[in-house]
């Protein structure tokens, strides 16, 4: 790594030509494209940025962008040379949630897989080690807890010491959680799936429908990911698939329609930490111009008897019931029949 600090308010291209010896303004820009130069250790695009005294300017090798980008951004602890201040500038790779002296939790975005056997892969275990080993010049004693798909998102639990990790994982089952779920179809809504686990007994998994236009729905679930594997059977039989999970699965936001917003855990002595985040923007999105449906009157909801195909023909629902203002001709002829009854 070749660096220098800026002595007076200058362009960074011109800085870049100066100091490091670019022969051409192209290359200079080039160098900025590949992400080979940094500022103040965050990378740098603009060479017609304004570079003012005092300013540290670094230039990457190639295998030093390479492992950058595996790592998330952080630096890799036992770099010779790194200052207080450099440390001090270390970034997060991945938006905070929570910390404190006994767990460290983040939100990981789709596209990155938890962990990887392969140095190559940039995965969120490089990129959060590296990140909270140079936040301090202690040893640091890491253990994650759970793991995601690469195309979900959401919370994920580090332990900053075995007993943590222990109990966490020892735990895990019984911690309250919410998972959002996009899906492309019509379901009823705020109801429940029916689902029938392989080894296990079927059970339903209620939902709640947060939002839903003419093509797509968003559900909020009190379960984690692990449920994922037995609803996506029952979201087919509800004529509904899961958005970006598996080959043949619609995928218009270019992920999986999975994300883990809720975690609530307690720790060896009692700790209880509870922590949320929003709604994923890509989702948000997907269902910008719906509506909120109403749940219908629990006689028309789906009975406990089990799913669809084993229910007689007439208590099937259509794909878009209960999904918009606007009512069948059947069921207003069944609201009348109803109100005539109540008046006779």
């Amino acid at each position: 790594m070749e660096q220098f600090t800026v002595e007076h308010p200058v362009e960074l291209i011109e800085a870049l030509m100066t100091h490091v010896g670019y022969a051409t303004r192209t290359r200079a820009r080039n160098a900025l494209k590949r992400g080979e130069i940094l500022i103040d250790e965050r990378p740098a695009f603009k060479g017609s940025d304004i570079l003012e005294p005092g300013i540290q300017v670094s230039v990457l090798s190639k295998e030093e962008v390479g492992r950058r980008e595996r790592t998330g951004g952080a630096v890799a602890k036992g770099n010779k040379g790194k200052s207080a201040a450099s440390t001090a500038a270390v970034k997060s790779p991945f938006p905070v949630v929570y910390e404190d002296e006994n767990v460290f939790i983040y939100e990981k975005p789709a596209g990155w897989v938890c962990a990887s056997p392969n140095p190559k892969v940039k995965s969120t275990y490089s990129a959060v080690k590296a990140y909270l080993e140079n936040k301090t010049t202690e040893h640091v004693d890491l253990h994650f807890v759970n793991k995601l798909p690469r195309e979900g998102s959401g919370l994920l639990v580090v332990a900053k010491s075995k007993e943590w990790r222990q109990h966490l994982q020892d735990n895990w089952a019984s911690y309250a959680k919410g998972l959002y779920v996009m899906v492309q179809g019509h379901l009823p809504a705020d109801d429940a799936l029916f689902l029938r686990p392989e080894n296990g007994d079927p059970y339903e998994l209620e939902y709640r429908t947060m939002r839903a236009t003419e093509s797509h729905t968003l559900l909020k679930f009190k379960s984690g990911y692990d449920v994922i594997k037995d609803m996506l059977p029952a979201l087919r039989r509800e004529d509904c698939l899961l958005i970006g999970v598996g080959s043949s699965a619609p995928d218009p936001i270019k992920r999986g329609g999975i994300h883990l917003f809720a975690i609530a855990i307690q720790g060896p002595n009692g700790e209880m930490i509870n922590v949320k985040t929003r709604v994923p923007n890509e989702f948000l999105k997907l269902v910008r111009g719906g509506s909120s449906p109403k749940p219908a009157p629990r006689k028309d909801r789906r009975d406990s008897r089990g799913p669809k195909e084993d229910r007689p023909q007439g208590e099937r629902r259509g794909p878009s019931e209960n999904h918009g203002p606007k009512k069948s001709a059947d069921s207003h002829k069944e609201n009348r029949r109803s109100t005539q009854s109540r008046k006779a």
